[in-house]
């Protein structure tokens, strides 16, 4: 089976694809039709620019509705379109030439980050990127080498740690779920947790940067480029997760990159094989409510030096440290109004002052607030309830998974 019948054999509805642009303009529907015959006629004959031409025009048509008012407003039937025009375009790419395998895996990349799931062909784009990835590996000759690793800088950071005056958070091993609920999550305390993710895969298979990159390393995914999120220098930029590693994580730049609260496990499922959801994440406040979710699952790779500015989240939190070590900085919500929460809606949720450098002058109430610190080490988890205030700094090179739930 070649590489076209592959990727078509992952098609379960045909006419869902052929139907995503029916409610659009009728000549685009039409151009549609054809890139989409273009694919699935038979027999598959390569295809010519003027297909490429067609389904580019679409792909950037649906591309700038996306990008027009609330990204939370986007109607579910573009980003449906955008994700089965990205498959198609991807096939199509690879009918002109199968050298065209990065740039295949690039378009159903962006149809993953940007649209969302059909219905009948949920599992569509994942695999036809495991697939391309896979066949992407297979070409790629060059090997990284544990001499390509650049030494931590953690002594600097730790004694910085332990001269800072804050309260430090507890330190437990391996509660029972029992003790977990009545002792922290009902009164909403902070705590690090010992002895929960030993068992996970990931503690060891990912901290060889060859493991990641053979899953990983062709998949395109957002990078953060700053110093934090609340800076003025703050960019994102789309890249594979191998010109990450090199450019960032093996730090030729001199710019700090981060890939930061992504959802890489959803887009990359083998490596979600790699983790286990905390049975910690089954506790609720109130279990008679019908609009209980999995919960929502971020991964955070970067160099040492990066920084979550500080902020509040609504929901429960676990953070979870795979390998290096994070500092993070707490405060209890009763401290909202001496942290200085920025006034636009945006940042609502991001904190003016820097809790490691305040201005005093600036922000004189901060005295007032409660600090709390902690080191969170490898396999490590820390419990961060509602609104608890957190800032966070990779003291090393690091690999933290997150849970979102309520």
């Amino acid at each position: 089976m070649d590489i076209h019948q592959t990727l078509r054999s992952y098609v379960n509805d045909k006419q869902e694809i052929y139907d995503v642009l029916k409610d659009f303009h009728c000549h685009l529907e039409e151009l549609y039709k054809e890139c989409c015959d273009s694919v699935f006629g038979a027999p598959s004959k390569p295809c010519d620019d003027s297909s490429i031409y067609k389904i580019d025009l679409i792909v950037t048509h649906l591309h700038e509705h996306l990008n027009v008012g609330k990204w939370s407003e986007v109607p579910e039937n573009k980003r449906k379109a955008f994700s089965a025009a990205s498959f198609i375009k991807c096939s199509l790419l690879l009918q002109q030439s199968k050298e065209n395998v990065k740039q295949a895996l690039e378009c159903i990349d962006k149809g993953f980050l940007l649209g969302i799931p059909l219905k009948e062909n949920s599992n569509l784009l994942t695999q036809c990127a495991s697939y391309l990835n896979d066949d992407l590996e297979k070409s790629n000759k060059k090997e990284l080498t544990e001499s390509e690793e650049v030494p931590c800088k953690r002594v600097k950071y730790e004694n910085d740690f332990w001269n800072i005056d804050a309260n430090t958070i507890s330190v437990i091993k391996v509660p029972t779920l029992e003790e977990f609920y009545k002792n922290y999550f009902l009164k909403e305390i902070p705590v690090i947790m010992q002895g929960c993710m030993c068992h996970w895969p990931a503690c060891s298979k990912w901290l060889n940067l060859k493991y990641l990159l053979k899953i990983a390393g062709g998949r395109t995914v957002p990078i953060e480029i700053g110093s934090s999120y609340s800076d003025t220098n703050f960019s994102q930029k789309l890249m594979t997760l191998k010109e990450f590693v090199d450019e960032y994580y093996l730090k030729t730049s001199k710019d700090i990159g981060y890939l930061a609260q992504h959802d890489l496990l959803n887009q990359v499922p083998e490596l979600k094989e790699d983790i286990c959801i905390p049975e910690y994440c089954c506790t609720s406040r109130n279990f008679d409510d019908d609009n209980l979710f999995e919960p929502e699952i971020n991964a955070w790779f970067g160099p040492e030096g990066t920084v979550s500015s500080l902020h509040q989240d609504p929901k429960d939190n676990f953070l979870c440290q795979v390998f290096g070590t994070k500092q993070v900085i707490l405060f209890a919500p009763t401290d909202n109004n001496f942290l200085y929460p920025h006034e636009e809606t945006f940042l609502s949720n991001t904190a003016q002052v820097d809790p490691l450098k305040p201005d005093l002058d600036q922000f004189p109430d901060f005295a007032k607030a409660t600090m709390y610190k902690c080191l969170l080490n490898p396999q490590e988890m820390l419990y961060i309830p509602p609104k608890w205030w957190h800032h966070v700094t990779a003291i090393e090179k690091s690999f933290s998974v997150n849970f979102w739930w309520q």
